[in-house]
């Protein structure tokens, strides 16, 4: 099984939702997404509204550079308070199309993984950096 250039034997089985197998089902699901480790780090993305603030929770302020949360759940839920990241059209449509959303690249490690269900991952924290997206012109 080839996922984003890395090859994945599928050699297991689910049991009421547990996968049971020889390989490792986060780097599994994580590859569904796209995000793939390379010389041990890996990109995802995220939207922030414009201001930089979470589209969640509106209190966060998302920043430039290092950040890591240090109080992550290190459980294996993505449906809890974390950073969370995916592929960058899951992120840009994720909260809905939001024109004026920043889109965000961010390198994290391995260890830096916490949690991922095919559709998001969630993240201890990385370097986080801007990105403009060519279709999406900001309102001046």
């Amino acid at each position: 099984h080839l996922v984003g250039g890395v090859v994945i034997k599928m050699n297991g089985e689910w049991y009421g939702g547990v996968w049971r197998g020889p390989e490792d089902r986060l780097l599994y699901m994580a590859s569904l997404l796209g995000i793939v480790f390379s010389s041990g780090v890996a990109k995802g993305y995220r939207t922030t509204n414009a201001n930089c603030s979470g589209r969640h929770t509106s209190g966060f302020i998302q920043k430039s550079g290092k950040y890591f949360e240090s109080d992550a759940d290190p459980s294996d839920k993505t449906c809890c308070k974390g950073i969370h990241v995916s592929s960058a059209a899951v992120a840009w449509t994720y909260f809905g199309i939001d024109p004026t959303a920043q889109m965000w690249e961010v390198k994290f490690k391995r260890k830096d993984l916490l949690a991922c269900d095919g559709q998001k991952a969630r993240i201890r924290g990385g370097v986080f950096k801007k990105i403009e997206l060519p279709w999406a012109k900001k309102e001046e």
